[in-house]
């Protein structure tokens, strides 16, 4: 369409434009966040093996038995050497050559029963106190090199310990894990697993996996020498002995004693002070450690009820406190979890 001005060209003029009828644009939207979840159930059940695992040894008495077990090994250490267990055997021969010097006097000079009556004792007994104290040595000795790796472990009686503060770590994680802030959980479990690895690791380190199994060993070895009826036995030999020294130091002496067999009653008189020290020691030792040999044999059965021994189980039952706090640690940690639209 044209329009001409007055003295002007002609101009060209557009038609108005309508109104646009655009669509609405669709609304912005992002997508939902994802949800952050606590496991429950892991984390009660650390919470509740924690406490498990920090009463159980106190009320279990496992602090008095290990403690006892441990004051043993170390009591025994003086015996178990192969010096002193070869001086014992030295100390037994000048038992039996004194009481065949003795015998051998008798017979020469014809003493009639009555007139020595400790030495009478002496003679009737010595055969089998000298059987007796053989035994004790070869069982002694026969046990010296599972002594030797039972003593050799690393720690024995901080195990309680160890296992109560494993308990005490995982009631701390698991309380953490389900009631406390989130962003504390990372760390936590961290600390939970890091005190994990250390109990599954402690056998193998301190050689208790080795140990262990020796000790069972050791605990049947010496199962004949650790009764309240040897130790009584011993001691009656050692009066035996003590009446018998005591008439070969005085009365005895009277009577004519040449040769070898006077050698060897000279020899018995002569070595009975550090003898009987020897002989005193070892018996007052293993009667003050029958109580601390039961404790130790309690130990060993505290797996009785499932077929195995407690000392060769105890070992991997570390193992598996330390894996199963570590793995309900890890299972407690807090996650994303997308939500349903």
């Amino acid at each position: 369409m044209t329009r001409r001005e007055l003295g002007g060209p002609p101009t060209l003029v557009a038609p108005a434009l309508g109104a646009l009828d655009l669509p609405t644009a669709p609304p912005v939207t992002r997508a939902a966040a994802a949800a952050v979840v606590r496991p429950k159930l892991p984390a009660i059940a650390l919470l509740c093996f924690g406490i498990l695992l920090t009463v159980g040894p106190i009320v279990g008495g496992l602090f008095s038995k290990v403690a006892a077990g441990k004051q043993m090994i170390d009591q025994f250490q003086p015996y178990m050497t192969e010096d002193t267990l070869a001086r014992y055997d030295h100390d037994i021969a000048i038992l039996r050559n004194g009481a065949a010097g003795v015998d051998t006097v008798y017979k020469r000079q014809h003493l009639a029963p009555g007139r020595f009556p400790g030495l009478d004792t002496f003679r009737a007994q010595s055969a089998a106190i000298d059987n007796r104290s053989q035994s004790l040595l070869q069982q002694v000795e026969a046990s010296r090199a599972d002594y030797e790796k039972v003593a050799a472990i690393g720690g024995f009686d901080r195990i309680p310990f160890l296992i109560v503060i494993s308990g005490a770590v995982a009631v701390y994680g698991g309380c953490v894990l389900r009631f406390g802030a989130r962003r504390r959980s990372r760390s936590t479990a961290l600390l939970v697993v890091a005190v994990a690895a250390a109990v599954a690791a402690y056998p193998f380190i301190s050689h208790f996996q080795r140990g262990a199994t020796a000790g069972r060993h050791m605990l049947s070895g010496l199962s004949p020498v650790m009764t309240a009826t040897q130790v009584r036995q011993l001691q009656e030999d050692f009066i035996v002995l003590v009446t018998a020294d005591g008439e070969l130091d005085t009365t005895f002496r009277a009577v004519p004693q040449t040769g070898s067999a006077g050698r060897q009653i000279h020899t018995f008189v002569h070595e009975w002070p550090p003898l009987s020290a020897d002989f005193a020691s070892l018996v007052g030792t293993i009667n003050d450690n029958l109580d601390n040999y039961l404790a130790l044999q309690d130990l060993d059965t505290l797996t009785n009820g499932v077929g195995v021994s407690g000392l060769e189980s105890f070992p991997w039952i570390l193992v598996g406190i330390g894996a199963t706090i570590a793995t309900l640690s890890l299972a407690a940690l807090p996650r994303r979890r997308k939500e349903d639209r």
